[in-house]
């Protein structure tokens, strides 16, 4: 079995469990605390993959540093993982989760990449067009990219929406050349 399916039957386990004893919104919760945690700590990653590490200080490592701070039913569905000796997923796991978490709150993540910083009217607008577009609630994280000159880019999932003036002048460039050809 794949590492993706691994990951996936764990996270669906944790997901009806939530759902079943109507905790979902705190396991959310505790799982996107776990997920950031783990995202912003390389060492942490490379620790629960380690081989080396023994599996008894890899739940102590986990305990320390959530026990206070989650619930005891998403503290103890790391100690589950953990006894089964798939520590080294659960960075897959929780991500896995917030996925499935998102599909069911109906939420899309987008990603903008603009030339400049966007206003927060700006914001708005793109994220109002986008839940029209899309039908669902849009989650949008920003960047900034010198390569493209002015506009912007968003990608939904596997969509690309590029209205970038790089984009905009290759579209004339296109439009210019084949109008040239079929004037000859």
């Amino acid at each position: 079995m794949s590492n993706l399916n691994i990951a996936n039957r764990y996270a669906n386990a944790l997901m009806k469990l939530a759902v079943d004893k109507s905790i979902f919104d705190a396991v959310s919760s505790d799982i996107e605390l776990v997920y950031n945690t783990m995202r912003s700590s390389r060492q942490l990653q490379v620790a629960l993959c380690s081989p080396v590490i023994r599996p008894e200080l890899k739940l102590k490592t986990l305990t320390e540093i959530f026990q206070s701070r989650i619930s005891p039913v998403s503290m103890d569905f790391i100690q589950f993982i953990v006894k089964k000796n798939r520590e080294d997923m659960l960075f897959n796991i929780v991500k896995q989760f917030l996925e499935l978490r998102d599909k069911k709150l109906g939420i899309v993540n987008a990603k903008i990449i603009s030339a400049s910083p966007l206003s927060d009217e700006q914001k708005e607008k793109l994220k109002l067009r986008f839940e029209e577009l899309t039908g669902k609630k849009v989650r949008f994280s920003y960047s900034l990219s010198n390569n493209i000159i002015g506009g912007f880019i968003v990608r939904v999932n596997d969509t690309v929406y590029d209205a970038s003036l790089r984009h905009q002048l290759d579209l004339l460039k296109d439009k210019l050349l084949k109008e040239n050809y079929s004037m000859n």
